[in-house]
């Protein structure tokens, strides 16, 4: 598979899955490069990139349970908050 990228031939790739953990992997020159990895924690059911307006979407938004966290693209987390939900938050 060939892919054909414009930004120095770089691709990140961000995947949450049901132990929690975040991943975040670049392609580059064909090969998977792992960027960072988040410790387990509560089920994820939303991930959604996010950022100001008319920029590039490099904020990592994820929905685990009922608590919303935020990672810039490098892994660091820059928010956390527990809403008042009871239930999971699914969108």
């Amino acid at each position: 598979m060939d892919l054909t990228l414009s930004r120095a031939d770089y691709l990140q790739v961000v995947v949450g899955d049901q132990d929690g953990v975040v991943i975040c992997f670049g392609v580059k020159k064909g090969e998977a490069v792992p960027v960072f990895k988040t410790l387990p924690g509560q089920k994820i059911s939303r991930l959604e990139l996010g950022g100001a307006v008319n920029t590039p979407q490099e904020k990592i938004f994820i929905a685990a349970g009922s608590e919303i966290r935020g990672f810039t693209k490098r892994g660091k987390q820059f928010l956390s908050f527990e809403t008042n939900l009871t239930e999971s938050i699914k969108a």
